[in-house]
C-alpha cells in the first residue's frame, strides 16, 4: 500500500529554469514545451506561430515563451519571440518554449 510523504511537496517554479551547470541547479526542471502543429496552406506560418503562443500561455498560465523552434523553411519574425529554425523539427510544426 502506497502512501504520500508529508515531507515532500512540489514547489512550482516561477522563476525561469537556470542552465544546468551545478551541483545545486542539478535537479531544477527546464521549462516546458508545447508541440502546436498546423498543416493549414491557407494560414500564413506568422500566423500559426502566433496561435501555437497563445495555446502555450493557455496551457501554461504566467509562463510567457520566448522562443519558438520552426523548421528551416518556415523562419519568420515575431515580435518579442525569438524563431530559431532547426533542421530536426518537421514543416508545420511549432515548439513553443523558453530560452534560458
Amino acid at each position: 500500500m502506497a502512501h504520500a510523504s508529508r515531507s515532500h511537496t512540489p514547489t512550482p517554479v516561477t522563476e525561469p529554469a537556470p542552465v544546468l551547470s551545478t551541483p545545486e541547479t542539478a535537479f531544477r526542471r527546464q521549462p516546458p514545451f508545447l508541440m502546436w502543429y498546423d498543416d493549414n496552406p491557407k494560414t500564413p506560418v506568422a500566423r500559426k506561430i502566433t496561435e501555437a503562443i497563445e495555446a502555450y500561455k493557455a496551457r501554461f498560465p504566467g509562463v510567457q515563451p520566448t522562443l519558438v523552434l520552426v523548421n528551416e523553411a518556415e523562419v519568420t519574425t515575431i515580435e518579442g519571440i525569438t524563431v530559431r529554425a532547426m533542421p530536426t523539427v518537421s514543416r508545420n510544426t511549432y515548439w513553443v518554449g523558453q530560452i534560458v
